[in-house]
Parts: C-alpha cells; sequence; structure tokens
C-alpha cells in the first residue's frame, strides 16, 4: 500500500481540525449559552491553539455562522430520501428520524434553544436560521410528495410546515421531560398529517 501523498493528509487534518473547533463551539453553545463561546474558550475546549481557531475563523460571529451552518446541514439531511425505500416508508423514516436518541440529549436540545434564541438576537444568523427551515420545509414536502402524488405542492408544503411546527414542539418539549410514549404519539401523528389521503 502506498503512503497518501502529503497534500491529501493536510488536506484531511485541516478538515479535522475544524470539525474540531466547530464540535467545541457547538458544545459550548448547548452548555453555557452564546457568552459561553469565545476564541479562546473554543480553542481551549477543542484542544488546539487560539491561532488555529483565528486561521479558520475571522471572528465569534463568522465561528457561530459556520456552526449554524453545520446544523442546517444536519437538519436537511433528515429529510434525505433514502433511495433504497419506497416513497411512503422514506417519509416515514423521514419523520421518525427526529426522535431519534441523538436528538433527543440535554445537550442537543439545550443546543437547538440556544440557536433560536440567537436566530431572535442577530440577523445574520435569523437569515440563515430561516434559510434553513424553507429548505427542510421543502425538503419535507417533496418526501409528502412523493408518498401523496395526487396533493397539490401547496397542500404538501401546508403539511410539511405543520409537521415542523409539531417536531420542534416535540423537541422543546422533551426537554422538559416528554416520555417515549408522547413522542411516539407525536410521531405517529405528524405521519397521519403527511399520509392523510
Amino acid at each position: 500500500m502506498s503512503p497518501r501523498p502529503a497534500r491529501a493528509v493536510d488536506a484531511e487534518e485541516k478538515v479535522d481540525r475544524q470539525t474540531r473547533i466547530l464540535d467545541a463551539a457547538l458544545r459550548l453553545l448547548s452548555l453555557q449559552g452564546i457568552s459561553g463561546v469565545s476564541m479562546r474558550a473554543v480553542a481551549r475546549e477543542a484542544g488546539v491553539s487560539l491561532g488555529l481557531v483565528n486561521y479558520h475563523y475571522e471572528d465569534k460571529t463568522s465561528l457561530i455562522r459556520a456552526a449554524l451552518h453545520r446544523i442546517e446541514e444536519q437538519d436537511i439531511a433528515l429529510v434525505e430520501p433514502d433511495p433504497a425505500l419506497e416513497p411512503e416508508e422514506r417519509l416515514r423514516a423521514a419523520l421518525k428520524r427526529v426522535a431519534d436518541p441523538e436528538f433527543l440529549t440535554t445537550e442537543y436540545l439545550s443546543l437547538r434553544l440556544q440557536l433560536w434564541a440567537l436566530a431572535q438576537a442577530h440577523e445574520d444568523f435569523e437569515r440563515i436560521n430561516t434559510a434553513a427551515q424553507k429548505r427542510y420545509r421543502a425538503g419535507l414536502a417533496a418526501l409528502i410528495h412523493a408518498a401523496r402524488p395526487e396533493l397539490s405542492a401547496d397542500e404538501c408544503e401546508e403539511r410539511a410546515a405543520d409537521i415542523d411546527v409539531i417536531q420542534n414542539g416535540l423537541w422543546l418539549t422533551a426537554l422538559l421531560g416528554l416520555d417515549r410514549e408522547s413522542i411516539g404519539r407525536n410521531v405517529r401523528r405528524c405521519e397521519e398529517i403527511a399520509l392523510a389521503g
């Protein structure tokens, strides 16, 4: 087996460092809120030098912006269609993903609350949040339309919006100790909304 070129190793290390930096920023944001996120605190949490954080991110705002984009991509992945499944099963699988254990941890749910609050406090963050929500709803509407092609685009979008509200409410109340049975009922309610004839 031949060694990888130095440029490939450097690129992988750069991506790994950026991932560690963003992970650290998200962890601090979920645990301490925006006041706990400084370039120095992120460097310490990520185990990298302050200079490296400053190399990748101009300031705290650009770092938070990158973190928001990371969460946006995670949200979009929730509604990515699984080509191995039939359209209705793709939709059901996507609707169940929001109740995956990784999204029901206190750390993740606290992070969501912080990000929603940031979207209300900063114009750039609000734009990112709004664009992410639109993309998520569009992906969900596309899944609904594939499963129920007889529905109009407007009806699919309306159902996607209703489901999004329920899912966000599920995440918010999960912080208060929403039980698994309640979560299951909410997922089933989303399925009913999406698949109603």
